[in-house]
């Protein structure tokens, strides 16, 4: 991406996001409480459902919980925000719930954490996901099929009828999109010449756990686990203190982008 094109990118994102913080509607807007950022983590899987299993038995559902500890870790000692999770021990969560808890806690930011399970055992690196109804190519498709298939979630948000479900799906917002987006380059800016990328990394589909329609929310695939060298690094409690590392300088890249407009729904 280009650097003009970038700055655009962000200007927009500010102006986009800072609209929306003036707005009244789903959440209040707490401009009076100066709030730390509330950053929900998300360990995919967990309980029965092992999420990908590595040729030699490695389970996704240990390395993403995991990982997420690590990083909850990792951002809370900064400072700078609080942190929820939407699990912190070995349960199973439904996808539906994990969406309600972003809504619920009235996240900034939502990040999922997920292992790769490629065909191809040659593939290997992270890929960061944003929400889309029409995926951008078919590994996007499949790795979102996957995903969705933990609790054969639909589109409708747990806890609200049907019409009010659809209200708040048709309620996403250019700057949530523009959000997520944001994250999404942030991550794999930070990942560069760092931690291992695939090829086209940025990719989107339609993620049932992404579909909060007011939290700028991503999906990180840290690794394959197909690959013996991924699976070798997301093992290693010390690459796992990396992708902290990398995420936390992310998500302050993030806020430093976008001070003082922060998406109150």
């Amino acid at each position: 991406m280009c650097v003009k094109c970038d700055l655009t990118r962000r200007g927009f994102a500010r102006l986009a996001l800072g609209a929306a913080a003036g707005l009244g509607g789903l959440r209040a807007a707490q401009a009076d409480t100066p709030n730390k950022p509330l950053i929900m983590l998300d360990p995919g899987h967990g309980g029965h459902d092992p999420g990908a299993i590595a040729p030699d038995g490695v389970f996704e559902k240990h390395i993403t919980l995991a990982t997420g500890l690590i990083l909850r870790s990792a951002l809370l000692a900064t400072g700078r925000y609080r942190v929820a999770m939407t699990r912190s021990r070995d349960v199973f969560i439904s996808l539906q719930d994990r969406v309600a808890d972003a809504m619920n806690t009235k996240a900034d930011l939502f990040l999922a954490l997920h292992c790769d399970h490629l065909p191809d055992p040659s593939l290997r690196g992270a890929s960061v996901f944003t929400l889309s109804n029409n995926a951008s190519d078919g590994l996007a498709a499949s790795v979102a099929k996957d995903e969705n298939s933990a609790d054969n979630a639909g589109g409708q948000i747990a806890g609200v009828s049907p019409q009010v479900a659809n209200i708040l799906a048709s309620l996403e917002t250019r700057a949530t999109k523009i959000g997520s987006m944001t994250l999404a380059q942030d991550i794999q800016a930070s990942f560069q010449g760092v931690v291992p990328l695939l090829p086209d990394p940025h990719r989107s589909a339609n993620f049932a756990v992404l579909r909060d329609p007011s939290t700028p929310a991503t999906l990180l695939e840290m690794g394959c686990l197909t690959n013996p060298l991924d699976e070798k690094r997301l093992r290693s409690p010390t690459h796992r203190k990396v992708l902290a590392a990398q995420l936390t300088r992310a998500i302050d890249m993030y806020f430093a982008n976008n001070a003082g407009h922060r998406l109150a729904g």
